[in-house]
């Protein structure tokens, strides 16, 4: 006949394994990027897309400007090479590169607008990479840590479930098949202790009859009157 000892020493084997798998649940739950490293790099991805799209404004304005420089010399040239002399073609030239080089300089300001804000846009990605880079070292630190408890949870809930494979050994088939049941009805708790004249799972006073009961037996199963989990003595 089983003994209650072995019978709550399975369950707290049993515990041991559910408190164990709960936390590896847990763990590999958390193994992966994070919303927020993931969040972080597209940050980094947004901003150089940025800067890279500002550098491509960069290099237009100023190709505007070399070509209104290209523009302005042939004028300046004609203008000051003397060979124009007629009073009003003069005048026409002289307009023409004041036109121009206002152009140029409106050009010019663009370019520096352009710069500024590319600036601006590269300290934004710097900074953005920073964090990614703090983030992802502290999120590597962190799944380095969960591999190994995850590892080490592993390895103790395949030695518990060895230990326990051994301790069912010494428990009847009747007896193991009604402490499935009170488990999978209370949580994993089949087995209640008495203390003070009290069922500890439920929590109640139990009838002096049973309490006798429980207290004269070693072997045979009794259970509590309320919560019908089965009663030990230690």
């Amino acid at each position: 006949m089983t003994k209650l000892s072995d019978l709550y020493e399975l369950q707290e084997i049993d515990l041991e394994i559910d408190s164990r798998r709960t936390a590896l649940v847990e763990a590999e739950g958390l193994i992966g990027e994070t919303e927020d490293l993931v969040s972080a790099r597209a940050e980094v991805e947004s901003a150089q897309e940025v800067v890279q799209e500002l550098r491509k404004k960069v290099r237009a304005a100023e190709g505007q400007v070399e070509d209104m420089v290209a523009k302005i010399q042939p004028v300046e040239k004609k203008l000051y090479g003397g060979s124009v002399r007629n009073p009003k073609e003069l005048s026409d030239l002289q307009e023409d590169v004041r036109s121009l080089q206002a152009r140029k300089r409106q050009l010019e300001d663009q370019v520096l607008e352009v710069m500024s804000e590319m600036e601006d846009a590269e300290g934004a990605l710097t900074a953005a990479r920073d964090a990614l880079s703090a983030l992802d070292a502290s999120w590597q630190a962190e799944q380095a840590r969960l591999l190994h408890e995850q590892a080490t949870l592993t390895a103790e809930i395949a030695a518990l479930e060895e230990r326990r494979r051994e301790q069912v050994q010494v428990i009847d088939r009747a007896t193991l098949t009604l402490y499935d049941a009170l488990r999978a009805a209370h949580q994993g708790r089949a087995v209640a202790k008495v203390e003070r004249g009290m069922c500890q799972g439920c929590r109640i006073s139990l009838p002096m009859t049973l309490l006798q009961k429980a207290r004269s037996s070693g072997e045979a199963v009794v259970q509590c009157s309320s919560c019908e989990r089965i009663l030990y003595v230690s």
